[in-house]
């Protein structure tokens, strides 16, 4: 077994190295190979490890870079930290943060499985230039390297709850392992580490001795000027206390009345600590902010009584529920408590404390990484396809349209992956062409791709001579992909389609939403209405479609459906990301409206029809007539919509009656997220989105968004931090704004799950993306049914053959092979072991009255259960794995005894062949809507298409 650990210090003082190097030398004790890699250490120290210890060059660049850079320099280094062999499959990697946030992509790409330590990142609150913009870029490395991570392990249950699953997301395993504490009862167990002790004393005691727990650091989240206030109530009952703080002399300046009684106590080492502990009679933390708190651990492993404010991870690691203070006044009077002796009865602070030492000891907490570091598996991915990017309007055009940010941020992160080429179909050649200089110039405006990367270089056509793509890389694509992220005019589609294929290239595109097809009138722009239909029929020529939304996704699939079109192209929703590069994400949950104050409102819309402006303004009419003591303001921003300047004078018109309605147009980035900032809620009116982008814009800024209670928008809500409501009906929309306006309890619920929920990032969304690619299978065109199954293996014009149900199904199975089946009901045995020799994914579901039980049989899978329940949950699994049944057989016991058909949703799976009891038939089709027809005969049995 080898174990790379990674950490910016490995000084043993420090509560994360400690458990970095305390593991480290327990695993080589066992027999591991350790590596350590460290920008600061004591070598000489870890030498006493390892010999294997790595410091990465001195980088001279701004501190901000440093996790790139860190990356980049162990991209350069396999051979240094690996040796020259491949990886073994006990290698594995535990980073401690930041700057391996990038190296968790690194370690992924060569095999090694990571395991990220998790802290947290601190509060930003008092940041102001440069340690403002690190933690910020600190935070973005985690959210955008977190997710590839295999585990992470988070501290504490609140740094697991508030930053590793919000930053991770939901498929990443987090297992929350808490610090040892118990280093201190144990001076021994600090060796080689620690140096012979210099005794640090306190004054000579004269009264109680409070000891200030933590780094010495005003102004932020340590809130460290708080003991000030407490030392002049504490003085005015004990005049002769002293106050220690664990900073120099040179660190403090204390108020003038003060300065008799704030002690300086340097940076003592832990036998010095253990000494300063053991005296104080007292230890206080002001601390607004900790994800463990390991000075509140080591004071109770010595027993000695310490309080804290509850909050963070203080309620979980405090010894006893009694020591955790919701304010200054209560911690005061607590501290006289404590220094008086009328707090906890002995008995019970004997028995926290026992309780306590019993969980927080670094046995325990050593155990939990060896068993997780032992049997961690390395994820593997796929083979990253190369992609061909169809940007031609992007490359011509430098606006940045939803549409146009979503190309150029993806290509950006594509990047990151591989080494994508960008096109640009030409209509005069009718071919794909090689962007100019001025044309990748426009593409990477607004954080589109780099048009020099460093691992890779793009070719180039000159002004006026257009390099042909396939003139320059021959048939060195072949395997890959085109992606088109653009909303293509179908005039050109069958081309583009076709060069591409000529090429070896598949053909993926991005499909964002159906509303020109579905909502006509709310697209005046006529050559965009004109085109949609055809654009949407000719999506289903392509090998592979991702909808931005799973209402896009179904969308699209309806209207296939509705055209009767023979479909290619496989499709499966690629939701896309909701991360703001412009703006940090909120980490400060907004207050509530107050008294006194108005409810500030924002609306982030452009101002055309569907947005629905009209609701909202009318909404605000009945409040301002019915709620006159609710003062309010809203603030609209966007642009105005080309053919909807009705809609323009209607908002004009509303803020010339209303001073509160402001509507401020087009703002910048900086503006806007002013506005975002100063706003309590957002709403966003819309009824028809295919994603609805400033829902998420809203969470990313912490603010709650009352969005509409359908479509895309209510899959949008579920995921917490959004109000739904029928934004059609002016008046529930006014009685939800009144409600929220009056309940503080449900806007701070609120207000936490957006700052709580997962939000994808750029790099999530073209990983995501690839994984789809790469994972892609072709499936070969649904052919037409023959009316009669012998024809399946005799000429159409010789007679049937005796007609036998188990020859028919296999027949019907090697001549029709499909990758996924399903069979409902009990029995057909015979049936399920041809299911089992002829389908790759084949299922048996029956109907049972207990719980849901899989059972793995000789044949199939079988799932028992209440089909009501098991058959949604058994294709949404599927779904989510890309795999759709092409064929569902249904037994008589099934259709007798359950209300199977109601629990299958048909219109979901187009193209499925469903075969059932000729006797239930007339049935099925009247209860279903199926084509009274069937599609194929087979003995005792017919066959639909659905």
């Amino acid at each position: 077994m080898h174990l790379i650990i990674c950490n910016e210090r490995l000084l043993f003082r420090f509560g994360v190295d400690r458990v970095l190097l305390l593991l480290a030398a327990r695993l080589k004790q066992a027999g591991w190979k350790i590596t350590l890699i460290a920008q600061r250490a004591d070598l000489a120290v870890l030498a006493d490890i390892t010999p294997h210890c790595i410091t990465p060059p001195p980088y001279a660049g701004p501190y901000i870079d440093l996790d790139q850079a860190t990356s980049a320099w162990l991209e350069s280094a396999r051979s240094q930290v690996l040796g020259t062999a491949a990886p073994s499959s006990h290698t594995v990697a535990l980073l401690g943060g930041w700057p391996y946030y990038g190296a968790i992509s690194v370690f992924r790409r060569w095999g090694v499985p990571v395991v990220a330590l998790d802290c947290g990142a601190v509060p930003t609150t008092g940041m102001h230039g440069g340690e403002l913009a690190v933690q910020e870029r600190l935070r973005a490395r985690r959210r955008e390297f977190l997710p590839e991570a295999q585990l992470i392990t988070p501290i504490s249950h609140f740094i697991e709850r508030t930053q590793s699953r919000r930053d991770a997301g939901p498929e990443v395993q987090l297992t929350t392992i808490h610090l040892g504490s118990d280093h201190l009862s144990r001076p021994h167990s600090a060796q080689p580490w620690q140096g012979a002790d210099t005794r640090c004393a306190w004054p000579a005691r004269r009264g109680p001795r409070i000891l200030n727990l933590g780094r010495w650091e005003t102004g932020n989240y340590k809130n460290s000027e708080a003991l000030y206030t407490i030392a002049r109530s504490i003085l005015a009952v004990h005049p002769e206390a002293s106050f220690g703080v664990l900073a120099d002399a040179g660190e403090l300046t204390p108020p003038p009345e003060l300065a008799h009684c704030i002690r300086a106590l340097g940076k003592p080492t832990d036998e010095q600590l253990v000494h300063l502990m053991q005296e104080a009679d007292l230890g206080l933390s002001v601390s607004l902010w900790e994800g463990f708190n390991l000075p509140l651990a080591e004071m109770q492993q010595l027993a000695r009584p310490v309080l804290v404010f509850d909050l963070g991870a203080h309620p979980e690691v405090a010894a006893h529920p009694w020591q955790c203070c919701a304010s200054a006044a209560e911690m005061i009077d607590k501290a006289l408590r404590i220094l008086s002796g009328t707090w906890l009865e002995p008995e019970q602070w004997q028995h926290a404390i026992a309780r306590f030492r019993t969980r927080f000891t670094w046995d325990n907490t050593l155990a939990a990484y060896q068993a997780a570091l032992t049997h961690i598996v390395p994820a593997r991915d796929p083979h990253w396809p190369q992609l061909v990017v169809d940007a031609s309007a992007c490359l011509r055009d430098p606006a940045n349209t939803g549409v146009a940010r979503v190309v150029r941020s993806l290509c950006r992160k594509l990047q990151d992956f591989g080494r994508p080429l960008f096109v640009a179909w030409d209509e005069y050649l009718q071919t794909y062409v090689l962007p100019t200089e001025a044309e990748y110039h426009n593409l990477a405006t607004y954080g589109g791709p780099d048009p020099n990367p460093s691992h890779y270089a793009l070719p180039r056509s000159l002004p006026h001579r257009r390099l042909r793509l396939g003139g320059v890389v021959g048939s060195r694509l072949r395997g890959g992909w085109l992606l088109q992220g653009e909303i293509v005019f179908e005039r050109q589609g069958p081309q583009r389609r076709s060069q591409a294929r000529a090429l070896g290239l598949r053909v993926a595109a991005i499909f964002y939403d159906a509303i020109p097809v579905t909502h006509p009138q709310w697209v005046p722009d006529t050559a965009i209405r004109d085109n949609h239909a055809a654009y949407m029929r000719g999506l289903a020529e392509c090998d592979r479609v991702l909808p931005i939304s799973a209402d896009a996704e179904h969308q699209l699939r309806a209207f296939w459906d509705e055209q009767h079109l023979p479909v290619r192209a496989q499709l499966r929703h690629c939701w896309i990301p909701g991360e703001l590069t412009a703006a940090p994400r909120a980490t400060v949950a907004p207050l509530p409206p107050s008294p006194g104050t108005p409810l500030r409102i924002l609306c982030v819309s452009t101002l055309e029809p569907r947005k629905n402006h009209r609701s909202l303004l009318a909404a605000l009419r009945q409040i301002a007539h019915s709620h006159p003591q609710l003062d309010w303001e809203l603030h609209l921003i966007g642009n105005r919509y080309a053919g909807a300047e009705a809609i323009v004078h209607e908002v004009q018109a509303a803020a010339a009656a209303d001073p509160r309605i402001r509507w401020h147009g087009v703002v910048d980035d900086h503006t806007l997220n002013q506005h975002y900032a100063q706003a309590q809620l957002t709403v966003y009116p819309s009824l028809v989105e295919g994603y609805g982008m400033p829902i998420v814009e809203s969470l990313w800024h912490g603010r709650p968004c009352v969005c509409h209670h359908s479509g895309v928008m209510a899959q949008l809500a579920e995921q917490g931090g959004c109000q739904t409501v029928d934004m059609s009906d002016a008046s529930a929309l006014a009685h939800t704004l009144v409600a929220l306006a009056g309940d503080s309890v449900r806007y701070a619920a609120l207000a936490q799950e957006a700052l709580a929920r997962h939000i994808l990032t750029w790099r999530g969304y073209a990983r995501a993306l690839l994984q789809q690619l790469a994972e892609h299978k072709s499936v070969p065109a649904s052919a037409a049914l023959p009316s009669h199954w012998h024809q399946l293996l005799l000429p159409a014009a010789t007679a049937p053959a005796a007609d036998d149900w188990p020859i028919a199904l296999a027949t019907l199975l090697r001549a029709r092979p499909v990758h996924c089946a399903l069979i409902l009901g009990a029995g057909y045995e015979a049936e399920a072991a041809l299911f089992a020799q002829h389908v790759p994914q084949a299922w048996q579901l029956i109907e049972h009255d207990t719980g849901a039980q899989l059972k793995s049989q000789p044949t199939v899978s079988q799932l028992l259960g209440p089909l009501e329940h098991n058959i949604p949950l058994l294709l949404h699994t599927l779904h989510e794995h890309g795999c759709t049944p092409a064929l569902i057989l249904i037994s008589d016991h099934a259709l007798a005894h359950t209300r199977v058909l109601d629990y299958l949703p048909l219109d979901r799976l187009s193209g499925c062949v469903l075969i059932v009891p000729q006797a239930h038939a007339a049935t099925l089709c009247s209860a279903v809507g199926l084509a009274p027809a069937a599609a194929m005969t087979l003995p005792g049995h017919l066959a639909y298409r659905c």
